[in-house]
């Protein structure tokens, strides 16, 4: 099965939409990793140089990166986009009166807008959950302004390495989300038509006090496994045992770790 093929099949919309549904109350208090990758995309330099009629955030959540971009001088319309009803009334609740001119309950892979609408694109730790990169980036080339900008960030194969190989040593079930590399993102931002394209990675370590924790963290962020090819039910006690005492092996003074790897892309329309 090619890379590609794997990425359409790996997630069930509905299995995401209804996961971010129910994180979306506490969904805040687990989400200090996502905020500080957030902090980094809002960086790239497309941002500070240029100025901007309207501005998207693609799966904005609780409304974290929506707000900061409408802080901006240099943007006058920001739209907060997500898949999860439950997230964009968070949304609303966060930002308050005046932070975001519209929010759109939508898939980022059927865009309900019309074309050349924005001047910039964001989103932050999203397209990881889409089945179909190409088709997500086609509808972000379409909604684009001539010369706009796509920036995103989302998650790199190296994400969860150490949980990925702790279950590998006790069965060969699916127990981590799958995650594309960097020339699968460029091939399909190429495909979609982009220009331009800046792919950058780094890995960042967070530690935790178990596995178990880490675990509890995933599910409150909405990052469970959600795999089509998972096992259905519960994992046995025995197997989640052997799990947890393989990744004990791994810890360190700090924990636990758990490694994100974190991709960032900028990439242009129409541009020379």
């Amino acid at each position: 099965m090619s890379t590609e093929k794997f990425q359409k099949e790996t997630y069930s919309k509905d299995m995401v939409r209804q996961s971010f549904d129910v994180a979306a109350q506490d969904y805040n208090q687990y989400t200090s990793l996502q905020r500080l990758i957030g902090d980094h995309l809002l960086l790239q330099e497309t941002m500070q140089r240029q100025s901007f009629q309207r501005v998207l955030d693609i799966g904005a959540g609780t409304g974290y990166v929506t707000k900061k971009l409408s802080q901006r001088g240099n943007v006058n319309d920001v739209y907060a986009l997500d898949i999860a009803q439950s997230m964009l009334n968070q949304a609303r609740y966060h930002l308050g009166a005046g932070q975001a001119t519209g929010f759109i309950c939508a898939d980022a892979e059927k865009l309900p807008l019309t074309d050349n609408m924005f001047d910039a694109i964001y989103s932050n730790l999203v397209f990881q959950w889409c089945e179909n990169l190409e088709g997500v980036f086609s509808q972000a080339y379409r909604a684009l302004c001539p010369d706009g900008s796509f920036v995103f960030s989302t998650f790199g194969p190296k994400t969860l390495i150490e949980l990925k190989e702790s279950w590998g040593k006790v069965d060969e079930a699916v127990h981590v989300n799958s995650f594309v590399a960097k020339n699968i993102i460029q091939r399909n931002l190429e495909a979609a038509g982009f220009k331009n394209i800046s792919i950058e990675a780094e890995n960042k370590v967070v530690y935790y006090d178990s596995p178990k924790q880490l675990m509890l963290d995933l599910k409150g962020m909405g990052a469970h496994n959600m795999n089509r090819g998972r096992r259905v039910g519960l994992t046995g006690v025995h197997a989640f045992k052997a799990m947890l005492q393989a990744y004990e092996k791994l810890r360190t003074k700090q924990g636990v770790p758990a490694t994100f790897e974190a991709v960032y892309v900028v990439a242009n329309k129409n541009c020379g």
